[in-house]
């Protein structure tokens, strides 16, 4: 039994191995996504998991303290989610294979929504070579611009209990990488610009 145990084991390790190169296959071909970090941290409790079954195993632990530790694993990993800042990690990751000549990680900026630590990230693609990314990009970050105005001029009515840190932040820098309003395209310039980058993004789906 101890034999067909380690057969088990071994079998589950290349499995959970597997798994991970699976991932980073999709990762490498266009780009990181929340999803695929949720993922990654998934199959490595899987792997957290696989390790307490060998050592329950090897030290003849029962089977109390096997699904005691694997409930710590589980939860650690759901713990890390909540508080690592996956947006601007996701962010991040996608806009440095853009500006380094790899575009099809833009699909992953077109087609899911971020947060506003996210969009912290994306102003670096404003210098991007490629002319549909960067209008595409300015025009994404003119129209948060202006949701974001809104919506601290709406905390600021309220009062101080309604302000956000975050859309503060956000405010201040896309004002400094974007200037002055008056430079701004139109409502209509912008909805084309997007919907150019948004076709041209797909095709790496």
């Amino acid at each position: 039994m101890k034999k067909l145990a380690w057969v088990w084991s071994a079998e589950n390790l290349l499995l959970a191995l597997a798994v991970f190169n699976r991932l980073f296959i999709y990762i490498g071909f266009n780009g990181m996504t929340q999803m695929r970090v949720i993922g990654l941290l998934g199959v490595a409790s899987v792997l957290g998991g696989f390790a307490l079954v060998v050592w329950k195993i090897a030290h003849h632990r029962n089977f109390v303290w096997l699904i005691r530790r694997q409930l710590w694993t589980v939860s650690f990993a759901a713990y890390l989610y909540a508080v690592l800042p996956v947006d601007a990690f996701v962010n991040s990751y996608n806009v440095n294979r853009i500006l380094a000549g790899d575009p099809a990680p833009s699909v992953q900026i077109s087609e899911h929504p971020t947060s506003r630590e996210g969009l912290l990230f994306l102003s670096p693609l404003l210098e991007c070579q490629d002319e549909i990314i960067r209008d595409g990009i300015r025009a994404l970050l003119e129209q948060k611009l202006e949701e974001t105005e809104s919506r601290v001029a709406s905390q600021k009515q309220l009062g101080w209990t309604a302000m956000q840190c975050a859309d503060d932040r956000l405010l201040d820098q896309l004002r400094q990488q974007l200037g002055d309003a008056s430079g701004f395209m139109s409502s209509s310039q912008r909805l084309a610009l997007l919907e150019q980058f948004k076709s041209y993004a797909y095709q790496w789906y």
